[in-house]
């Protein structure tokens, strides 16, 4: 991966980009997808990757405890976000290049706000307009569960494009989960994605932390699913069984095996989530 060149100065609430070594992508995908990424300085990032830079939606924590919450482009705040100081002071609002600007609210104390318009930082006069609130409209279980629709008819509306032009039978997801890297469809084994690859103590954490995180997202599909683990030496393996579907459901679906895999080499590990229907 090439090297994510970030790190936060704080000029009152702003932030510049400058080039930082010996950060390190702690889990996710830090490239291409949803990541957890630790700088030197004791920054951490906490959200989406585009190219290996902070874009999308995240949250940031420098090693003061000043931490925003909000979306990035080209590894400042741009668009709508929350910057919470240590001190409790905190701005909600719009941000461009790192900076206050646009419609936001700065809060001094919990009676005293300047609630207006913004501009490079600085606050320009007063402005009514309904409170901003800071959330991210991706959710894993929505996009999880339209993939597991789809798995009924062999993933069939939503393969992209082919892999290469030299593997004709494995197809890229038009569906992106962000927590996932290297995704694709084969026609004969269905669905995958890791979720985490390296060290195998933290392997073995995360192989748990998205087997919790499906058994979420299938209490919100139309079939209930038995979850038993395998427990091999080298591969470990939580296997959901269907057992029943409602009626609005395609009875398909009781065909469908859901996997979360970790495969264990030495010190190193990898874990995967696996989608098939025999």
């Amino acid at each position: 991966m090439k090297e994510l060149i970030v790190v936060v100065v704080c000029l009152f609430f702003s932030i510049n980009v400058v080039s930082q070594i010996k950060n390190t992508c702690l889990s996710g995908n830090c490239e291409n997808g949803k990541g957890v990424y630790v700088f030197a300085t004791g920054d951490k990032y906490e959200g989406e990757f585009v190219n290996s830079h902070l874009n999308g939606f995240g949250k940031y924590t420098d090693a003061n405890g000043n931490v925003y919450t909000g979306d990035f482009k080209d590894d400042k705040f741009n668009g709508k976000g929350m910057f919470v100081r240590s001190d409790g002071t905190k701005y909600i609002g719009e941000f461009l290049n790192g900076k206050r600007n646009g419609l936001g609210t700065q809060w001094y104390s919990e009676t005293y706000k300047e609630k207006g318009i913004w501009e490079n930082d600085r606050y320009i006069d007063k402005a009514e307009f309904e409170d901003f609130i800071i959330s991210e409209s991706y959710d894993f279980c929505t996009e999880f569960n339209k993939i597991l629709s789809a798995s009924v008819n062999n993933f069939a509306e939503i393969k992209g494009i082919t892999v290469s032009e030299y593997i004709t039978d494995s197809y890229l997801c038009k569906v992106k989960l962000k927590e996932l890297s290297t995704v694709e469809i084969n026609d004969k084994e269905g669905y995958s994605g890791t979720y985490f690859k390296g060290d195998k103590v933290e392997g073995l954490k995360k192989f748990e932390e998205l087997n919790k995180l499906i058994l979420k997202c299938v209490e919100k599909s139309c079939c209930t699913y038995k979850n038993t683990l395998v427990n091999g030496v080298t591969e470990k393996k939580y296997e959901f069984s269907p057992v029943t579907y409602i009626s609005t459901c395609n009875s398909k679906i009781m065909t469908v095996k859901i996997e979360v895999i970790i495969k264990i080499q030495g010190t190193q590990s990898n874990v995967i989530l696996h989608i098939s229907n025999p």
